[in-house]
């Protein structure tokens, strides 16, 4: 039986909430978006959505027809998990293939344009949303036939009423590498790493780059590598194995979760986990400052080891709310 706190990316049938279709202005698809997790409080977060964006027809113009736009409020992250495009922003043209990752900051004009059909998976916060967006979708996934009433698709939110989507027009450019390109993001290339028993941390975002909401940091682990929150922890976690196999345990169920699939656990939820391959696990929620523990906990161990007791550990996590307990190998 399924876990209610597993998600296949790859079902789309159990996976996706509801279905927003994309079209082009002659009326071809270029996008099915799924809503996989709405979005969660006042900062919009623990947002995700699973995206198809479809290739571009052939003799398109990706340079004039990137699909130029900026939002005000909102940061993305974006995984690009198959395919390639072309991104646009600040000035720069890269090609974006699959295994980066786009963190898209609020206020940056960026146009994307697709060679290949590409799985875009997204968290979004701060995107500024109509208040009546939640209800629509919520009628959608009820009543699906209601999206060929021109009347109830009236009610949908433009940029007019507040969808924090302003259109650009297509952007300047010169080309260049991805790994030139501040935007695109992937665990070859950190930002920072830090090596402990059986797994690396690596920094893939920073908090000041989502202003102070979360950051992005992903853990690659070596199969028998374990890890144990406390007993209650206070973090409501959301976690993106994209690739490996890992054994979780959630209060009092166990189930195996494998590549491209999301780990949605609860606040105040017991969990362990134990890695079976090699894995690369993401911290989507980002509220562990893991950033600043994992340099001050290295920064002790270089300079001051015998500083390293179980007390000053302890501080450092309730400093940086780091919310595991214990890590290891089994």
């Amino acid at each position: 039986m399924a876990s209610e706190y597993l998600i296949d990316l790859n079902d789309h049938e159990n996976s996706w909430k509801s279905v927003s279709v994309g079209r082009t202005p002659d009326g071809q698809i270029n996008s099915k978006v799924g809503t996989v997790i709405p979005a969660e409080g006042p900062r919009q977060m623990f947002w995700m959505l699973d995206t198809i964006m479809y290739a571009m027809p052939p003799g398109t113009d990706p340079d004039k027809n990137h699909m130029p736009h900026e939002h005000r409020y909102g940061y993305e992250t974006f995984f690009v998990d198959s395919g390639k495009m072309w991104l646009y922003i600040d000035g720069m043209k890269c090609l974006v293939t699959k295994g980066d990752i786009l963190h898209l900051q609020a206020a940056q004009t960026h146009g994307m344009a697709f060679i290949e059909d590409v799985k875009y998976r997204g968290t979004y916060h701060d995107l500024k949303v109509d208040p009546d967006m939640p209800a629509l979708n919520n009628i959608i996934e009820h009543i699906p036939e209601v999206k060929d009433d021109p009347e109830f698709m009236n009610l949908m939110p433009s940029v007019k009423s507040g969808l924090d989507m302003i259109p650009r027009e297509p952007l300047l450019f010169r080309e260049v590498p991805a790994e030139q390109c501040r935007a695109v993001r992937n665990p070859k290339r950190p930002l920072a790493e830090y090596r402990l028993d059986g797994v690396t941390m690596k920094i893939l975002t920073e908090r000041w780059e989502n202003a102070g909401a979360n950051e992005l940091c992903c853990a690659e682990m070596e199969p028998g590598f374990t890890a144990e929150w406390m007993k209650y922890p206070k973090n409501r976690e959301l976690l993106y194995l994209r690739k490996g196999k890992i054994r979780f345990k959630v209060m009092n169920e166990e189930f195996v979760a494998y590549d491209e699939c999301l780990i949605n656990i609860p606040k105040f939820a017991p969990h362990s986990l134990q890695v079976l391959e090699k894995s690369e696990l993401y911290d989507l929620g980002g509220l562990t400052f893991w950033s600043s523990f994992l340099h001050d906990y290295m920064s002790i161990k270089v300079n001051d080891p015998d500083r390293l007791m179980p007390e000053v550990i302890n501080e450092l996590k309730d400093k940086f709310n780091c919310q595991i307990k214990r890590i290891g190998r089994s």
